[in-house]
Order: C-alpha cells, then structure tokens, then sequence
C-alpha cells in the first residue's frame, strides 16, 4: 500500500533542525537539572535564568531560512507538517511567531506544554495518535532510536548532511 502524502506527518524538530541556537549557547553554565524540569513545564522561565538571558534568547532566536524553504516545499507536495520538539513553553510563542505563514505548520507538540519531553514513550504516543504514519526529523540520535522503538520513522539531521535529499529518499520521493 503506498501512502499519499497526505497521510503522513512530516514531524522537525526545532533546535538543531529548524531553529537556533539552543538555550546552552547563552549559559555559561547549563543547568540541566532546571533543563529537564523547564523542558516539560514542571518549572517556568523566570526560574530557569534572569530576565535579561531571557531577552536575549527571544531576540536571538531565528528559524533557519534553508529549513522553512524545506518545510514549504514539503507542504506544497502534500505532507502535513508538525513541530515536535522539547522546548520552552515561553519560548515557542517566539518561534511561531516567525512563521512566514501560521498555516505551513499543521500542529505543534512542545514538551513545555505537553508535559512530557522526548524520547519518552508518552511523547511518541502523543505523536502517533496524530498521524497513522510519523516522520520524525530530529538531531539527537537517542530521539530517533526512541521514535523509531515506538514504531515512527525518522531522518537524522546530521550537520553538514543534505537534509533535503535525506528526507524526501525517507519520504519515497
């Protein structure tokens, strides 16, 4: 049975995939602990660092121009596309305000305001009750072996590797 583009959900990650940088670039000292509690909402914002580290990653935080061209393309051929991503609920109104169109991006699954962040099984469950067919497009090699466990496919985006030609060969195009 070949699927119609339609059917599946063509799932990017944000940081690393589509957008940049990652909250670590701007701490001197990461503080994974505050991470994974700010990661699935259990901890906000003003708790995580100061106001001004917080205006700084909102004003420097960009979606990647090659990556939105991609996401368009995709959309123009059909798929559905989805954000699936472990991020900041505070930060997520920033990046989809920098959609160039609101209606390039099906759905968004945010950890922060999922309450739950990859790879743990609930966030796959939540991924596949969207969409019969998920591809997840993701960064980080334990995301894609827990999405893969889970029974989605999924595209590692390895820096320097030509995306693009990765993901539509995935996609059968």
């Amino acid at each position: 049975m070949t699927l119609a583009p339609s059917d599946t959900l063509v799932a990017f990650d944000l940081i690393g995939v589509l957008a940049e940088p990652s909250w670590r670039e701007l701490a001197p000292t990461p503080d994974l602990a505050r991470w994974r509690r700010l990661k699935v909402g259990a901890l906000e914002e003003p708790d995580f660092w100061d106001s001004s580290t917080a205006a700084a990653y909102r004003a420097c935080l960009r979606l990647r121009p090659d990556r939105l061209a991609l996401v368009a393309h995709l959309r123009a051929r059909g798929h559905r596309i989805a954000v699936a991503s472990n991020f900041a609920r505070a930060w997520a109104p920033v990046v989809r305000a920098q959609l160039p169109d609101p209606a390039l991006v099906d759905r968004w699954f945010i950890s922060g305001e999922l309450g739950v962040a990859k790879p743990d099984p609930g966030f796959w469950q939540i991924l596949r009750a969207a969409a019969a067919d998920v591809v997840l497009v993701d960064d980080q090699r334990e995301n894609l072996a827990g999405a893969r466990a889970a029974g989605l496919r999924a595209v590692w985006a390895l820096p320097g590797a030509d995306l693009p030609a990765r993901l539509l060969a995935a996609l059968g195009a």
